[in-house]
Parts: structure tokens; sequence; C-alpha cells
């Protein structure tokens, strides 16, 4: 887990857009994998002078105080092994002395690997102070055995909600050609829309690894998921609209007919309106960013 340089240029993006780094708790110590040409970009960027010494100790503090203007950054994991200021098990309830305690939270890889899903979102939530922010980056598509899960932006998007006092201020998906995703100069970024605004589920087929990375905004004290989020697609308005029911492509037979596999000319032709529909090139869908 770790601030590697594409998430270091989104939480860049974030603090040139105003968001306060001032209490930063970090999931984990983060590790810092950037190189320092690339360090010396995001400080030109902000307006800083020479980037100081951030690889010390291999760890993040430095530059989430020195690039962020973070004031106090605390830890929190598992165990004590790296030093963290605070030891909790996320798959259980925090103590209320933590509670909007931080002005921002940065998990730069852990959630993927915590069973308790639903616990932990609800500790995140809970710990930062209203207006604050949650920062997340996690997989997404083809690192399937790196945790317990991969993410989907419509999962973010429906779990950072105004009803469970968030709201999603972006989501973007990071393509890299290599399983060590920290390693390659090569990412693409990509905006990542909502579903219930496209209006249809947002799927991705690709073959290259894909983080996802969330910024989510507190803007009301409330108890998260007293109602489960429920799938845009399947919210009673657009259950029951006509947009949403079968078209002639995606139709099943009928009762009658029983089922049968595409011919080899209509998988073939399938397969090509998948590759275009479902990737990056979607433009409602996905929208390209450069950094």
């Amino acid at each position: 887990m770790g601030i590697n340089s594409s998430f270091a240029h989104l939480l860049v993006e974030a603090k040139l857009q105003g968001v306060e780094f001032s209490d930063t708790l970090t999931i984990g110590r983060q590790s810092l994998t950037i190189p320092r040409r690339e360090l010396s970009r995001m400080a030109a960027r902000l307006g800083l002078g020479d980037t100081g010494p951030f690889h010390d100790d291999g760890f993040a503090e430095p530059f989430l105080s020195g690039f962020l203007g973070a004031r106090s950054v605390r830890s929190l994991d598992y165990s004590d092994y790296q030093q963290a200021d605070i030891v909790h098990d996320l798959n259980q309830p925090l103590a209320p002395e933590l509670h909007n305690a931080f002005d921002t939270l940065i998990d730069g890889g852990s959630i993927e690997h915590i069973f308790d899903i639903r616990q932990v979102l609800g500790n995140y939530m809970a710990l930062v102070k209203t207006g604050g922010s949650i920062f997340i980056l996690t997989t997404a598509n083809n690192l399937c055995g790196h945790g317990f899960y991969q993410f989907s932006p419509e999962f973010f998007y429906r779990v950072f909600d105004p009803v469970n006092g968030f709201e999603t201020h972006e989501v973007v998906l990071i393509e890299s050609p290599l399983l060590s995703v920290e390693k390659s100069r090569h990412s693409r970024y990509f905006h990542a829309n909502n579903p219930a605004e496209v209006g249809k589920r947002i799927q991705l087929v690709n073959c290259r690894p894909t983080m996802i990375f969330v910024h989510a905004r507190k803007i009301s004290d409330q108890p998260p998921f007293a109602v489960p989020p429920l799938q845009s697609d399947y919210s009673d308005t657009k259950w029951n609209s006509k947009r949403l029911r079968p078209t002639a492509e995606d139709s099943d037979p009928s009762p009658g007919d029983g089922f049968r596999f595409l011919s080899p000319w209509q998988e073939w032709q399938r397969r090509l309106r998948q590759k275009r529909k479902n990737s990056h090139r979607n433009k409602r869908f996905f929208k390209r960013l450069d950094f």
C-alpha cells in the first residue's frame, strides 16, 4: 500500500481544487513510489521549490506535509509492525473518540484486503469530519487474486451518496500495462461517469490491470447504510421505465423457442460490439484525463 505517481497526481489535483489535508489519516503507513522527476513536476504544478529528501525512509509523510500541506499525519493499521499511530482491526467498529477526527483519510491499497467491506467503509465515513475527504485507490479490473475484492464505479457512487452523508467528487480508472502498477510510466487515466446519470451499467472489458481512484466528500453526519445501497439500474423508477426494457440484442428468446447459442457469425459481431461499447473508447461511460 502506498502513494504511487498516479495516486499522487490525483491528490495534487485535489489540493489544487482546495481540499484540506491539515489533519490527515493514512490507512497503514503509506510508502512513496514516485521517481524524483515526477516529484519535481508535481512540485512545479503546486508552485513549490526544492522537493526535499522524500526517499530517506520510503514512507510518504514528507510528501503529505511538504506537497499537500498536512500539519499532522497519523496512520491506522491492523498491527504496529510499521509503527502505526493507531492499532485497530477495521473489521471492527471504531472507538467513538476517533469519530470526526480527521480532515482527510487516504487509503492507497488496503480496502481490498479487509473482509468486512461494509464495516470498513462505515469506519472510513466515521473518521472524517463533515467537509472532509476520503481518498481510496484500490483494484478494479484484471487484478484478481491481489486481494479479496475488485471494485466498480457503480459500487463507490452508490456508497458515497447523500443518503449516507457523502457525495462522490471523482471516480477515475487508472490502466497500467503491469501488475506492479507503480512501476510503469505508461498509465492512462479515465474519469468514469455515474451509471445513475448515464442510465446504463458502466461495464469495462479490457486486458490491462486497472485501479480505481475515488474522492468522496462528507457533507453531513449520517449513520451510513441505514438503507443498503441499491444498484442504480434496479431502482424503482428505472426498473419500471421503458428505457431499461430488453433490447433485441440483449433479450432472451421467448419460452417456446428454447435457449440457443449464438452462431459463430453472431458471436463475432457481438464481440466487436462489446469491444467498442465496453471499453474506454465509450465516451458516454469514460473521459480521458491527462496529467
